[in-house]
């Protein structure tokens, strides 16, 4: 699991444009931070020149998928997902497996 014997930073993308941007702007998460896109159940990485690793989120935290290297050029979802991490892939870093539980409270608006 992620960040059991580092520090590890979190950057929020929780506005259309900033998701939108995402990892496309080279400087988000150069340093080696993990990027939030809230809400979001899909993402893609049409425009990026390396991989990411990719982690799905339910509403309780948990990760629901994972896709570790995610090529550049290639879309990726999951319906279940009300968030998602990204980083920079590749590394000898540990990333998420199904089934963890972040510790981030993540929640959608609740429906009228």
């Amino acid at each position: 699991m992620v960040g059991m014997d580092r520090v590890v930073r979190f950057r929020f993308a929780c506005t259309l444009f900033r998701r939108m941007i995402g990892m496309l702007d080279r400087s988000v998460c150069a340093n080696g931070e993990i990027l939030v896109l809230l809400p979001c159940r899909s993402i893609h990485t049409f425009g990026m020149k390396e991989v990411i690793d990719v982690a799905f989120i339910d509403a309780q935290g948990h990760v629901v998928k994972v896709v570790n290297a995610l090529a550049p050029r290639r879309f990726c979802a999951c319906p279940a997902a009300v968030g998602v991490l990204e980083r920079r892939g590749g590394g000898d870093l540990p990333w998420f497996e199904s089934g963890d539980v972040v510790g981030l409270m993540l929640w959608q608006k609740e429906k009228d």
